[in-house]
């Protein structure tokens, strides 16, 4: 405790140190005198008061703990938000979080089921991306004419315009591109 104390203290000196010789930097810069030609000596103004240093030390070491405290609100803030975040995200998507491990295993056990399904499993994910604003491009295996600013071709001499598949879809937020759509000329094999 005596090593803490002795510390602050020695900080609480290089403060008023540092404060004293800004002041006496700034109080010793010579001004130029009234013009006339004979006379250009510089006139130092004089120095503040103790007083007024005591006062701005006082300041200093008032808007320093304003400022530690400003900072620990905005990180309690910063992990409220992100806790918050997280807990409605979970309960959009809950649904689909403890159903998928059972699918899954479905899945493993019945080779054979249909996919169709499953399907139902999904409308958690895609109500979240709705309360977010994010739209999809496209639709899977949708025709589309190509657009560089919405697809990523998986052949590079595919022109704007030209009709392409949407082999996966991408997706947007306003006018921002999450992920663009990827297309291609031809669908992927058996797909009608």
């Amino acid at each position: 405790m005596g090593d803490d104390s002795s510390l602050l203290g020695f900080g609480y000196f290089l403060t008023l140190g540092s404060i004293a010789l800004v002041l006496g930097f700034v109080g010793s810069r010579k001004q130029p005198a009234q013009h006339n030609a004979q006379s250009r000596e510089a006139i130092a103004p004089p120095a503040p008061p103790a007083a007024q240093v005591g006062e701005r030390a006082s300041e200093i070491v008032a808007l320093q703990q304003q400022c530690l405290q400003l900072r620990e609100q905005l990180q309690q803030q910063k992990t409220q938000l992100t806790a918050d975040f997280q807990e409605a995200t979970f309960e959009q998507i809950q649904t689909l979080l403890t159903n998928y491990p059972s699918a899954q295993k479905m899945v493993q056990a019945k080779p054979d089921l249909p996919a169709k399904n499953l399907i139902a499993l999904f409308t958690p994910l895609e109500n979240l991306l709705q309360g977010w604003g994010i739209e999809s491009i496209g639709s899977a295996w949708e025709q589309v004419a190509f657009d560089p600013q919405l697809h990523q071709p998986d052949e590079d001499d595919i022109t704007v315009g030209e009709g392409v598949y949407v082999r996966f879809v991408g997706y947007r937020q306003g006018d921002r591109i999450l992920c663009p759509a990827k297309v291609s000329r031809t669908l992927p094999g058996g797909a009608r």
